[in-house]
């Protein structure tokens, strides 16, 4: 008797853990639950950082990164992925972040934007005063 249980037992455990997960469209299987609202009313401008291959939100309450057609965030310790900038947001892990992403810590790419953001300012500006100087 006792044999048959632990029979069953261990078919059962084979057979439960061969089955394949799937998720269906838009329902994220992630082993964080979120209560982040993430809401975003307005058209947003984006910055490029040539050297990473992505574009980072600019004078926006949330860091958006746009890549290959998708959007991130990182809120409240978590990573959200959109296919539009105003969301349907759904939590991703971080393995599911594109490897141009993953790489760097949201802090670095917060001062990477800004810095690349510095650096247009400058640019234009001395573009504009070149433009004065020209008149």
């Amino acid at each position: 008797m006792k044999k048959t249980r632990w029979l069953i037992a261990g078919l059962m455990g084979v057979i439960l853990g061969s089955l394949p997960l799937s998720a269906q469209e838009g329902f994220c299987m992630s082993p964080k639950k979120s209560d982040t609202s993430i809401v975003i009313n307005s058209q947003q401008s984006f910055i490029e950082l040539p050297d990473q291959g992505f574009s980072v939100s600019v004078g926006s309450p949330y860091d958006i990164i746009n890549y290959d057609n998708r959007y991130y965030i990182y809120q409240d310790g978590s990573w959200y992925r959109s296919s539009n900038y105003r969301g349907t947001w759904t939590v991703i892990r971080d393995s599911d972040l594109p490897d141009r992403i993953r790489r760097h810590r949201p802090e670095d790419i917060r001062r990477l934007r800004d810095n690349e953001s510095r650096r247009y300012e400058n640019d234009n500006r001395q573009y504009r005063r070149d433009e004065n100087n020209r008149k």
